[in-house]
């Protein structure tokens, strides 16, 4: 993976804010550097146990109650017949992944911007394809509605911070995030379908990258990790939600594929949320929706509509600070002077 050489040859100032992501407390003489990042760093973990324990409980749950689903040959009869319908696009959308990894490994002029117009034309094309078109009677119609637009909005938000706001950057580095990275994406691409060849089932019966919405959100989760951060907290949680959503029904099918859906979803949010908050309350918060989201595992309705009002608070946030920012930037105005 190479060094970003999108960066400008001085620290900006979203470089100096964002928080470190070692985990390092040791000072020079190997002693605790202090006792305020030992304790940071405590309220951090605790922050995120509900979510781990969360994660585990859905894990159980699932197992022992498993949720009602369409039977494996119905599941796979119809994405053979989706994948029949879109036939070569499934060829276009690989190659349009090939080139997002080829850009983020060795990055051109503008590159992170490339990467984010493909992915958000991706996004787009699941959320008008699958959900709005080929697959709109395998959900409650205005919930399938709603992720179409939902999957759609993510492809608008991918192009609101890629090029708009250009606050999304692709880095890779030889750290364990851009490694976990590197798996969620090889996995949404190459073990996702071969997984499924491997169990005997034909590859064109097979929700493949292209035409499958659990495989595209494990490769945004890939693309999240690759992020500079702070990664933008707005485009993490619709791909969770669908993730959070997906897998119950996945596990009970079984699409075997999809089992780690949740955990990959989960571990990318405690990651981001781990390395990217700038204080321990934050932390504990953000610990706290994710398990919130996490307890209402496959449900549909619940899910879109959460990550939606999520997606508009965060969004929000982000810019109420950029103006905050902004303000404290300004020189202060000199105090007009009355004259008699």
């Amino acid at each position: 993976m190479s060094a970003n050489t999108e960066k400008a040859p001085f620290e900006t100032t979203a470089e100096r804010a964002a928080p470190r992501t070692d985990l390092d407390t040791q000072g020079k003489r190997g002693g605790p550097e202090d006792s305020k990042t030992v304790r940071r760093l405590s309220v951090k973990a605790i922050g995120l146990a509900p979510a781990l324990v969360a994660t585990v409980a859905m894990y159980v749950f699932i197992i022992v109650h498993p949720q009602e689903h369409t039977s494996l040959a119905a599941f796979l009869a119809m994405f053979e017949r989706g994948n029949v319908a879109i036939w070569p696009m499934q060829l276009v959308w690989y190659a349009s992944a090939a080139a997002i990894v080829g850009l983020a490994l060795w990055p051109m002029r503008r590159a992170s911007q490339l990467i984010c117009l493909l992915a958000a034309a991706y996004f787009a094309w699941i959320g008008i394809a699958y959900f709005g078109v080929l697959f709109s009677g395998t959900h409650v119609a205005w919930v399938s509605g709603l992720w179409a637009a939902a999957f759609t909005l993510e492809g608008i938000l991918l192009l609101v911070a890629g090029i708009v706001r250009r606050d999304l950057v692709f880095t890779p580095r030889w750290d364990l995030t851009s490694v976990l990275g590197a798996v969620f994406i090889s996995y949404a691409l190459v073990a996702y379908p071969l997984i499924g060849v491997l169990g005997g089932h034909p590859l064109s019966s097979l929700p493949v990258f292209g035409l499958s919405p659990c495989s595209t959100a494990i490769f945004a989760f890939g693309l999240l990790l690759w992020a500079r951060p702070p990664a933008p907290r707005y485009l993490l949680l619709i791909p969770l939600a669908w993730s959070l959503s997906a897998t119950p029904g996945a596990m009970a099918t079984p699409i075997v594929a999809d089992f780690g859906l949740a955990l990959a979803g989960v571990v990318t949010a405690g990651v981001l949320i781990w390395r990217d908050r700038t204080s321990s309350g934050q932390t504990v918060v953000a610990g706290l929706v994710l398990a919130t989201m996490i307890t209402f595992s496959g449900h549909d309705d619940w899910q879109v509509v959460f990550a939606l009002v999520l997606v508009a608070v965060t969004l929000a946030q982000t810019i109420r600070g950029d103006a905050q920012r902004l303000h404290a930037s300004r020189p202060p105005q000199p105090g007009r002077v009355l004259t008699s």
